[in-house]
């Protein structure tokens, strides 16, 4: 086991929902997060990698469009693979059909880079990994940032704690990492729970939820050498 696993970590996504799970749920996300699946077995990376494209390359439908039928027409060696292509075939369109009502025309999506730095919090290592960087300009000429962070999960969606939860962090990651770019716009910090078809956004409010992270990184970190 590499020192990364090794050492306290959480996906930002998983931190979401551990903010507001059951005693139970927390101490199993945290086992999860210990003992990650093998890559190989993730079940939406092409969604994400898809999606990504189509943000990245003008919103144009056909790239949507384009993933779909790749993932629709290639032969899979085993069971899960073809399964997990069907996941993200539906996902894909699921995101297509959301996509219109997130009011992304007129922003300029780049893609974050392969492994973007973590955020740490009490000795936690939060990975963000948003999919997108968002860039806009104001009426004077002044560029704004933020990044979007896709959701994929069917039967596990977010709810508006979880959620504003996971847009406060990635506005912390803009705010630590994306400033060369230009001042972070809280407006930009978008959390796309895609099979709920909901967005969730950045709140005016943060200093309590941060501080909540905080106590729950606490907690991650203490329970991590036991766990």
């Amino acid at each position: 086991m590499d020192a990364l696993r090794e050492s306290p970590h959480v996906s930002v996504n998983k931190l979401g929902r551990y903010l507001t799970a059951t005693p139970a749920l927390r101490k199993r996300l945290i086992d999860n997060q210990k003992h990650p699946p093998d890559p190989h077995y993730l079940r939406y990376p092409e969604a994400a990698h898809a999606i990504s494209d189509f943000l990245c390359r003008g919103q144009d439908e056909a790239i949507l469009r384009q993933h779909q039928h790749r993932l629709a027409t290639t032969v899979f060696v085993d069971e899960f693979a073809a399964h997990r292509a069907q996941l993200c075939i539906e996902a894909i369109e699921n995101y297509r059909q959301l996509h219109p009502r997130l009011g992304l025309q007129g922003l300029v999506a780049s893609e974050v880079g392969h492994e973007p730095p973590p955020l740490e919090v009490a000795g936690v290592s939060i990975r963000v990994w948003p999919q997108v960087v968002l860039q806009s300009v104001d009426r004077h000429g002044n560029n704004k940032v933020g990044v979007m962070k896709l959701y994929f999960s069917k039967h596990h969606p977010l709810d508006e704690r979880s959620g504003q939860y996971i847009a406060t962090l990635l506005q912390a990651f803009a705010e630590q990492h994306l400033a060369p770019l230009g001042p972070v716009e809280p407006k930009l910090m978008r959390v796309v729970d895609v099979f709920a078809g909901r967005e969730y956004l950045a709140p005016k409010s943060r200093a309590r939820r941060l501080c909540d992270v905080e106590r729950a990184c606490e907690e991650i970190a203490a329970r991590w050498p036991v766990q």
